[in-house]
């Protein structure tokens, strides 16, 4: 496991940087492996992205995206991507799901 911080404190004593430069730098080999990404949208996002450069398949690539929930049962709304609903349907996904209905990730 390697960690990374966008800003340490005094005490630690590990990485700091963006989480896509610690992948850079680690190069994790996609070969008999799998990715699972949690966070904030953007970081998904270019998480993902770096992971392709590194070789992984949209199969390999597994994230969430809770964070576009609100009401939980497929309801408000809110959450539809395409004709998906993230609370319903998710809201974990491979790499592969999501270039079907959001265009972003892409």
């Amino acid at each position: 496991m390697h960690l990374t911080v966008d800003q340490g404190d005094e005490s630690w004593t590990g990485n700091v940087g963006l989480i896509t430069e610690l992948l850079e730098k680690v190069a994790p080999s996609p070969e008999n492996a799998v990715t699972i990404t949690c966070g904030p949208p953007i970081m998904i996002k270019f998480v993902m992205l770096t992971l392709k450069k590194l070789g992984f398949t949209a199969e390999q690539m597994i994230t969430t995206l809770e964070a576009k929930m609100k009401c939980g049962i497929g309801k408000c709304g809110r959450c539809n991507l395409g004709e998906k609903f993230i609370c319903v349907d998710g809201p974990v996904f491979t790499y592969a799901e999501i270039a079907q209905f959001l265009e972003s990730f892409v």
